[in-house]
């Protein structure tokens, strides 16, 4: 997709579909309850995104000590900022999809797949990972494949 159009989705159309969707709330329900339903999420995103970093920042420094690579974590982190803030903004869609950023089998499944997208925007656009910082071989098949550049080349 391109930039103008993620930009227009998220900055008019969502907002907008978000404004209908308290409008028809707030006529099922009244005006009150549905200014308290949004002012319950902002708090309750606030309170479950404090808890979510904190577990992520637990389980990145507890992998960081076993030797894990922290890319997965730091993006669990980034999602779970992601969760609590659409929880904090008023609007039932984007607190429903902060919602589900804010739980953990939800962030393990998807931080992955952000990580690979995100890595293979780059590597389309030309940038380099090195020292295996990035999407590329196993540890198992870098070994191998520095085995076959041991030998010099004859041209």
């Amino acid at each position: 997709m391109r930039v103008a159009t993620i930009l227009f989705l998220c900055f008019t159309v969502i907002p907008a579909f978000e404004t209908w969707l308290i409008i028809r709330v707030g006529e099922r329900f009244g005006a009150t309850e549905t200014v308290l339903s949004l002012i319950l999420a902002g708090v309750l995103g606030a309170w479950l995104g404090k808890r979510a970093g904190a577990t992520v920042l637990r389980e990145l420094f507890a992998g960081l000590r076993e030797g894990v690579p922290p890319a997965d974590k730091i993006v669990e982190g980034g999602l779970a900022l992601v969760g609590a803030t659409l929880l904090v903004t008023p609007g039932y869609l984007s607190d429903a999809v902060g919602l589900l950023l804010l739980f953990a089998p939800v962030r393990r499944w998807l931080a992955p797949r952000v990580k690979g997208a995100v890595w293979s925007w780059l590597a389309q656009r030309g940038f380099k990972f090195v020292g295996g910082g990035g999407p590329g071989p196993t540890a198992r098949t870098r070994a191998s494949s520095e085995r076959q550049f041991d030998h010099p080349v004859a041209e």
